[in-house]
């Protein structure tokens, strides 16, 4: 997944929705300041929370029928910012990818007896989809080398236009071929 197509394929047949993504993919920054993630999740229909979260866990998509998309995000409030950030696009990637519409009884995560959280091998898929979604989102459509090319390689700098952490910067960088 590299481009605003390949995230429409995912999303519901509804032109204001697919209106959001677009707009927020062509223009990741307003007034100087990265867009505001939690805005975009609450025009999806989102409530976005910031919880304490077990040590590791940055965010989590939670049922919540008084939510008008059905689910609330709730990220961790112990994570840097750009953390926050990121997990609010990486959990609506899951919404999008992975949530179970139909069923209400359906598992939200799995859990091992200690209470730790235990992935099974279509969780790991599923946790790099949600990831390439996010990803996707943000940087794809050109977006990245955009920022890139207006912020002369500074990696800083573009760093700060998309309101991520270096490590979710690197490997964008990596993953669509720049540099």
């Amino acid at each position: 997944m590299k481009s605003m197509r390949d995230i429409m394929r995912y999303l519901p047949d509804n032109g204001e929705i697919r209106q959001l993504f677009r707009n927020f993919n062509i223009s990741p920054i307003i007034e100087g300041k990265a867009r505001s993630v939690k805005e975009f999740a609450e025009r999806l229909g989102f409530e976005v929370d910031q919880v304490d979260l077990p040590k590791g866990m940055t965010g989590r998509l939670v049922k919540d029928a008084f939510a008008r998309a059905g689910y609330r995000i709730e990220v961790n409030r112990n994570h840097s910012v750009e953390a926050r950030r990121f997990a609010v696009l990486h959990e609506i990637g899951h919404f999008f990818r992975h949530a179970d519409h139909e069923d209400p009884f359906a598992f939200d995560m799995h859990f091992d007896a200690s209470g730790n959280w235990l992935y099974f091998d279509e969780d790991r898929i599923k946790e790099r989809e949600a990831n390439e979604f996010a990803e996707t989102l943000l940087f794809g459509d050109g977006a990245l080398q955009a920022a890139y090319s207006l912020h002369f390689g500074n990696i800083e700098r573009v760093r700060r236009h998309f309101g991520v952490s270096d490590n979710v910067l690197r490997i964008a960088l990596k993953r669509f071929n720049i540099r």
